[in-house]
């Protein structure tokens, strides 16, 4: 995956207020998760972000007013100009892959149910990389998620403090993604 460099851990700022972009935008990082856009201001969001030579990472369920379907993904791939998107939704992943969007599927690890399909989904899976929801769990999980990965793991959620990101980074996991501006 060409587009953000794995080889170092990387942070990656979740954005749920667009006052903290600027923070993230001024800041090391490679790529911005856009997570309360918009189609209002997403075109806008991401011009910012690329005027930083940073990428543009958006949440498929949480993209205010568009619709999710194949006609959806070109429009964020070659009007908005979005470099990859993140969602539970394996089909709509899919779309966006064949759109030639990055993708990063999210699994909730709530129980061992969970626990397993994430597994088999990872074991097997297409997309460019996977998000393990909440840190907590990812870390409590994390062996036998890392041996089996063939992609980039990122954890997420609950990530309040540096003991935490360091217990992430030191697991193996290729990065995070956190809204707390002072992790960035």
């Amino acid at each position: 995956m060409s587009w953000i460099d794995f080889t170092e851990f990387q942070v990656i700022p979740s954005i749920r207020r667009l006052g903290d972009l600027e923070i993230a935008l001024n800041s090391d990082v490679q790529v911005v998760l856009l997570t309360e856009a918009h189609i209002a201001n997403l075109q806008e969001l991401v011009k910012l972000v690329h005027a930083k030579d940073k990428k543009a990472l958006i949440n498929l369920e949480l993209l205010g007013g568009f619709g999710k379907d194949h006609v959806g993904m070109k429009l964020l791939k070659n009007y908005y100009h979005v470099d990859g998107v993140m969602s539970t939704d394996s089909g709509k992943l899919g779309m966006a892959k064949q759109c030639g969007l990055v993708t990063f599927q999210r699994f909730f690890l709530h129980d061992s149910r969970s626990f397993e399909t994430a597994l088999k989904i990872i074991e097997c899976s297409r997309v460019d990389g996977a998000e393990l929801l909440p840190a907590i769990m990812a870390l409590d999980c994390y062996q036998t998620l890392i041996a089996a990965a063939k992609i980039p793991l990122l954890a997420g959620g609950f990530v309040r403090d540096r003991e935490m990101m360091g217990k992430i980074k030191a697991c193996g996991f290729k990065g995070l993604t956190v809204s707390d501006k002072s992790l960035w």
